[in-house]
């Protein structure tokens, strides 16, 4: 008989037992992109709805400050009629200042009357703003819920990821 080769030279080698590893598992990382991604979106609704904000702010500013102008040209062509009706009627002017001053009174009206409908413009397009902003402050209360239950279920995952290995 010949003497046993050495392994590796013609003979086979003992099987050894395969020892179980646990094979380094990359975490999932969708779901922490999906919630950079709304993170950016939310930022960018926030931003919105704050122009939006301002731009209804603006709005409401320009609108009552037409609407405090109609009001006093009003106030003033009333003020002025007044006073010159009574003037008339005490005799203290003449009929041609009176038709004058009248004259005055219906262009102080027309004007009056033009500040009005600039007044109400500025409201449809306040009113305007303001459904704006309320549908982008809907629409960043929506996002932010939808980040909070995504945020949620993230720290539920890792949870029980965390429990699957502790138990392996």
């Amino acid at each position: 008989m010949s003497p046993p080769a050495a392994p590796g030279f013609g003979m086979r080698r003992a099987r050894r037992e395969v020892v179980d590893v646990l094979e380094r598992h990359t975490p999932d990382r969708r779901l922490d992109q999906l919630l950079h991604v709304r993170k950016q979106r939310q930022g960018r609704l926030d931003r919105e709805r704050h122009d939006a904000r301002r731009a209804w702010r603006d709005r409401r500013r320009e609108a009552n400050a037409l609407k405090r102008r109609w009001r006093e040209a009003r106030q003033l062509a009333q003020t002025q009629w007044s006073a010159a009706r009574e003037a008339f009627s005490e005799m203290r002017v003449t009929s041609g200042e009176f038709r004058k001053a009248r004259a005055i009174y219906e262009r102080m009206r027309k004007e009056a009357a033009r500040l009005r409908v600039d007044s109400q413009q500025a409201l449809r397009a306040c009113r305007a703003a303001g459904a704006v902003f309320f549908e982008a402050r809907r629409q960043a209360m929506q996002a932010d819920r939808q980040q909070e239950k995504l945020g949620v279920l993230r720290d539920e995952l890792r949870a029980a990821e965390a429990a699957g290995s502790a138990e392996a």
